[in-house]
């Protein structure tokens, strides 16, 4: 299963499961896709280092502190599912700080 293919999955289990509003999905969709485009490994196999590189840019870049908290809240739950589900030996998002 390709990241695109991990990300549509995800996105399924939250609307089945957690029953998440379609703009959540929509947000979590958008977060995630930016995600992929700026992480050299991928999204699938981003490490702590690489994804802490793309949340100090995204702060660089001037977004807010609450849009850092909702993309690193999406990075969360993401990688929380890729474990859950066998996809990932661990959880890089572990050590990360939200924004302050």
């Amino acid at each position: 299963m390709k990241g695109a293919a991990r990300v549509e999955a995800f996105l399924e289990m939250m609307a089945a499961e957690r029953g998440a509003a379609d703009n959540t999905l929509q947000s979590y969709r958008r977060d995630l896709e930016d995600a992929a485009a700026e992480l050299a490994s991928g999204l699938t196999e981003a490490g702590t280092a690489e994804l802490r590189a793309y949340l100090d840019g995204i702060a660089a870049r001037g977004f807010a502190p609450s849009s850092q908290a909702r993309r690193l809240s999406a990075l969360r739950q993401f990688y929380k599912f890729l474990y859950a589900e066998g996809l990932r030996g661990d959880d890089p998002t572990g050590p990360l700080d939200g924004p302050r």
